[in-house]
């Protein structure tokens, strides 16, 4: 059972979070110096944006370009003000100067939008601290950052790649089922079209996030790691038998009724991902596969097969799940693959300065996306003489999201979620409580909201909004002010954001 339970995803994902975010609290709070250690709490929110917690084997070179883009971003911010530039200018320059990241790499790309929420977050912080510190406070906590992540994925050693495994042979299950039951249920077989596409997608996506967390592992010198590196292999395997199609959707459903096979190749696919899902299970709680066969099934689909020879689908279904099968069954792939030869693909700075100033580049398209936004958030900010448009500008950059629907999806959820949170604060707010009860309140909830953040972002913005409103009441006393503002900005937030994605 305890493994069920540290073992978890979602419950090891909460964990890390909370503690990189919770002890520099309790040790500021311990200091006599609260007030710092909420500040520094907030600099990991940049780190994650920046994806500087993704296994990699340039791990602390990213520390170090992700912590000096946050504190460049911070001083340019802070100058920028004090020589009396329009915000709009400064946030359009600094965009358009670091949207070349997205040039160089997709992890780099991450940098962008971390780097502008530092320079956002430290237009809050003008005018009641020194110059220097906000850039100094985004280094220390970038270097704590670093450090308790790397301790973290030390002691915990393969297990993030474990995760990722476990939900790769999820996603392929569902995949599985999915194909299988849309393809010979639905009238009209177009339909099941979009939502198979985006289950593969979602399965390539988590390829690509086993092949960068790849450089992590030395392969070469300790066997877990071996077994890991060879159920990769076997999930490469599993993803290209499964993910082939025959023909149209037309034709296959035409095909199928035709041999009546329909029962027999549901039954397999049924028991494959079954299976399936066993492994992931196997894989994440650190347990050896059972014996698994399913010969009765594909002995029905070759009958099925040697009756109807001039119809392709028993030969097609029964040639690739008799592949999988025995995949399956022996753990160990078909095909022999140099994983470390896909490495991650850079380009030096120059030649992605030069990809960069051309209008086909997509970083550019998305660097002038975020610019338009900003943009035009804080003029509508200085419009309504809102002298530090930092919550409108956040959340611009917490919702924007690469395609219109997820963007859509997240805008729902931080709104509703935030309406709901400030309801709750201020209905809390006037228990006079403690303030070691309040920041033990607020770690409670912190960790809650970790665990549902990756299954139900609306439910965390909760207990996110919360904390944020139970911080500022700490910090300065004026929580209740903070309320019907902070609503309005999240909401123009969100409409500038929609706005920006259609």
């Amino acid at each position: 059972m305890w493994r069920r339970i540290i073992y978890h995803p979602e419950v090891n994902y909460a964990l890390r979070q909370t503690l990189v975010l919770c002890l520099p609290v309790a040790i500021g709070w311990l200091c006599g110096d609260l007030q710092k250690g909420l500040l520094f709490s907030l600099v990991p929110a940049c780190c994650n944006i920046a994806g500087l917690d993704t296994p990699h084997r340039r791990f602390f070179k990213r520390l170090i370009v992700g912590g000096s883009l946050f504190a460049l971003s911070s001083f340019l911010i802070q100058w920028t003000t004090q020589q009396d530039i329009p915000l709009p200018v400064v946030l359009v320059s600094m965009t358009m100067l670091l949207g070349i990241t997205g040039e160089i790499s997709p992890l780099h790309a991450r940098l962008l939008p971390a780097s502008l929420i530092a320079a956002i977050f430290t237009l809050s912080l003008i005018g009641y601290m020194p110059i220097w510190l906000p850039p100094l406070l985004y280094i220390s906590g970038t270097i704590w950052y670093g450090l308790f992540n790397w301790f973290w994925f030390w002691l915990w050693k393969e297990q993030t790649m474990r995760e990722t495994l476990s939900l790769l042979y999820r996603e392929l299950a569902d995949y599985c089922d999915a194909k299988y039951t849309l393809m010979t249920q639905l009238m009209d077989p177009e339909k099941a079209l979009p939502p198979l596409l985006a289950r593969q997608q979602k399965a390539v996506d988590l390829i690509t996030l086993c092949y960068q967390q790849m450089h992590m592992l030395a392969a070469n010198r300790n066997n877990s790691h071996k077994r890991l590196t060879r159920a990769f292999q076997v999930a490469l395997d599993l993803q290209e038998h499964i993910s082939v199609t025959l023909h149209q959707p037309e034709e296959v459903q035409k095909l199928v009724e035709q041999s009546h096979a329909e029962a027999i190749i549901r039954w397999n696919a049924k028991i494959i991902s079954a299976r399936l899902r066993a492994l992931a299970d196997d894989i994440l709680y650190h347990k050896l596969p059972a014996h698994f066969t399913m010969d009765k099934p594909l002995q029905a689909l070759e009958k099925i097969a040697r009756q109807h020879p001039d119809n392709p689908v028993g030969n097609f279904c029964y040639y690739h799940f008799s592949r999988i099968a025995r995949v399956l069954r022996t753990q160990r792939p078909l095909y022999q693959r140099n994983l470390m030869a896909d490495r991650q693909r850079r380009l030096p700075l120059l030649p992605a300065l030069r990809s960069y100033l051309s209008l086909k580049s997509s970083a550019l398209r998305t660097a002038a996306r975020f610019a338009v936004m900003l943009v035009f958030g804080s003029t509508l900010a200085l419009f309504f003489n809102i002298p530090k448009p930092y919550w409108i500008l956040m959340t611009i950059m917490f919702v924007s999201q690469n395609g219109y629907s997820a963007t859509r999806v997240r805008i729902q959820h931080r709104a509703l979620g935030t309406l709901a949170g400030l309801v709750i604060a201020a209905a809390t707010l006037r228990f006079a409580v403690p303030e070691p009860v309040t920041l033990l309140i607020m770690l409670v909830i912190t960790l809650v909201s970790y665990l549902f953040i990756r299954q139900s972002y609306g439910w965390a913005m909760v207990g996110f909004t919360v904390t944020a409103v139970y911080s500022l009441q700490l910090l300065s006393l004026n929580g209740a002010q903070f309320l019907l503002p902070r609503l309005m900005d999240t909401l123009m937030g969100c409409l500038i954001a929609f706005g920006g994605m259609i």
